[in-house]
């Protein structure tokens, strides 16, 4: 997947996640830049391929944890590891 396939992606699925909301944080750009670099790494260090499948379901684990609601038990150990990045960068970094 190519960089602007990602950031489309990420840009229309990140709406969904905060619509009705301003973004000021830019915190589509970080889940933008983070997925960016958790995708790289996991192609060099693995050989896998992020897919758009990956990121999307990746994205639905997140809206469930923003939401409060328990993550879904059918992610694999990778878009686990995209969703725990991005609550980490989120929540425990701040934006």
């Amino acid at each position: 997947m190519s960089d602007d396939e990602l950031r489309l992606i990420m840009n229309s699925l990140g709406l969904a996640i905060l619509e009705g909301q301003n973004d000021p944080t830019g915190t589509i750009s970080i889940l933008i830049s983070e997925t960016v670099r958790f995708r790289d790494k996991l192609k060099e260090n693995t050989g896998e391929v992020l897919t758009v499948d990956d990121t999307r379901k990746a994205l639905d684990a997140l809206e469930c944890h923003l939401k409060g609601e328990p993550l879904p038990g059918d992610l694999t150990s990778e878009q686990k590891s995209l969703t725990q990045i991005w609550i980490d960068r989120l929540t425990v970094f701040g934006p």
